[in-house]
């Protein structure tokens, strides 16, 4: 089930990442580095403003529908009001902020975050919604829309020189686009209620640990902008963005296909079939999270100057470059603590012990970029990310085995190894064809590195894939 529905979201969210990347190459050679840095600030704002007020009521969806299958209401209608009632009251905070800025080149783009956040909230609810109902094609259809849409627009006004405020114009017109086209019967019949007391406190204490813990992971993985913007320039927190959002909307991107798929499934068999079921399963999603991150970031480290040639303007090259390869390498720590070993705090309920591996790793992040940055630029930062949450990463791991009875992780490390070290020496060997352009090297290494790192993963049984294609190889022999 896991194979299948993970199939599910990468057409979901396939499309949308590949706009992504073709938003990156025209917003890089339409905007100054200055403007992408502005848009990049404004966007690592919005997200910090998102985690804070909002996030916490996408979590509870996600946690809390699954076990109301029969009336869900009985969690909509309290998300929906405490939604409302939130918006509003951040949105004035938001609309004085905007104000005490007024003649500056920021008031515009504090009211513009304003509308962002708001809008994409509501747009990152639905897609929760669609998850915890299973039902990947109501995602797939809200987030392709918004991608479709945000990009049209912003691009469009990015031609007519509208600067950093064209992409974020475009993300709003998006989300709110795709919730007008595809809003379906989700919230039909549901009206605001506020929760009584006993089950807002259940929410609470579920969704508000989280909510400390990735305004936290905030800290760790966006607030290097903001450091960067403050003591190099705009310049060099746009140039560093590039390099940072191609390998997140790329290996950050998969994993969390993965995880969209696979944490669902967990939940549901936790609820419907105990802890040892979840464990099993946890052990199946483990196996696909290791394996993707490693032979992801080995496929990136291997292809990043095509990747660059490709996708991004030549203003931002050579220095993202600089630091692609650590990002890639971040983007699958990341992606394995937050998507595998950080699940034994959601499944337990024990949300708390988050808050504990993302200070640290937000204190060592910040004190790094303190001391790294005026050194060393944006290459500090990328050293800083990293060793925050290889240290977060190694506290999970320890901390989540006490909560939950977390499946053994050295056999899937020795797995991913190996399926990594192919899959480098495969991508590598294919970017190495310089007679080709730097469009045709990317495409024989991605098609090279997939091959081998497929194969591979069939080989060793990676998540029982060799085993469901003998069983499907059986039964269409018996057809």
């Amino acid at each position: 089930m896991l194979i299948r529905h993970t199939f599910f979201y990468i057409l979901a969210r396939g499309l949308p990442g590949l706009i992504n990347f073709a938003a990156l190459a025209i917003y890089t050679r339409l905007l100054t580095s200055e403007e992408f840095g502005r848009y990049s600030i404004v966007v690592a704002g919005a997200g910090l403003v998102h985690v804070v007020f909002f996030l916490w009521l996408m979590l509870v969806l996600g946690r809390f529908v699954p076990a109301h299958k029969e009336n869900p209401e009985k969690v909509l209608e309290p998300v929906l009001a405490i939604f409302l009632t939130t918006t509003c009251i951040f949105s004035i905070f938001g609309v004085i902020g905007a104000l005490v800025f007024i003649g500056n080149i920021w008031a515009p783009l504090i009211l513009l975050s304003v509308i962002l956040v708001a809008v994409q909230a509501w747009h990152e609810l639905n897609l929760r919604l669609a998850t915890a109902q299973l039902a990947p094609g109501r995602y797939g259809k809200l987030s392709g829309a918004k991608a479709l849409m945000a990009l049209g627009v912003g691009g469009a006004l990015a031609a007519m020189n509208w600067g950093a405020s064209a992409p974020i114009v475009g993300l709003i017109f998006g989300s709110l686009g795709s919730y007008w086209i595809f809003r379906g019967h989700a919230w039909r019949g549901i009206r605001p209620r506020f929760p009584e007391y006993k089950n807002l406190r259940k929410f609470s204490d579920y969704g508000l640990p989280l909510t400390v813990t990735f305004a936290l992971v905030w800290v760790t993985s966006s607030s290097d902008r903001l450091i960067i913007a403050a003591i190099v320039g705009e310049h060099a927190a746009g140039v560093y963005s590039v390099g940072y959002d191609l390998a997140q909307q790329s290996l950050g991107l998969l994993l969390s296909i993965v995880n969209t798929a696979a944490l669902p499934l967990a939940i549901n068999k936790l609820e419907r079939s105990g802890i040892q079921a979840a464990a099993g399963q946890l052990k199946i999603n483990g196996e696909l999270i290791f394996v993707l991150a490693f032979a992801g970031a080995a496929g990136l480290v291997a292809s990043g100057p095509a990747l660059m040639e490709t996708f991004v303007g030549k203003e931002f090259r050579q220095e993202s470059l600089q630091i692609f390869p650590w990002i890639a390498i971040l983007a699958a720590i990341v992606g394995i603590k937050s998507f595998y070993f950080d699940l034994a705090f959601h499944l337990s309920k024990q949300s708390k012990w988050l808050i504990v591996t993302s200070l640290l790793a937000a204190v060592v992040n910040v004190c790094l970029n303190i001391v790294l940055i005026p050194q060393f630029g944006i290459l500090g930062a990328a050293w800083s990310g990293l060793g925050g949450f290889v240290l977060a990463t190694v506290f999970s791991a320890v901390l989540g085995r006490r909560v939950f009875p977390m499946p053994a992780f050295l056999p899937m490390l020795a797995r991913a190894a190996l399926v990594g070290t192919l899959t480098f020496v495969a991508t590598r060997w294919a970017n190495g064809v310089q007679d080709f352009s730097p469009w045709i090297r990317l495409m024989l290494g991605v098609m090279c590195g997939g091959m081998v790192a497929l194969f591979s993963a069939v080989l060793i049984n990676v998540a029982g894939l060799r085993t469901q294609l003998k069983e499907k190889l059986r039964s269409a022999n018996d057809d």
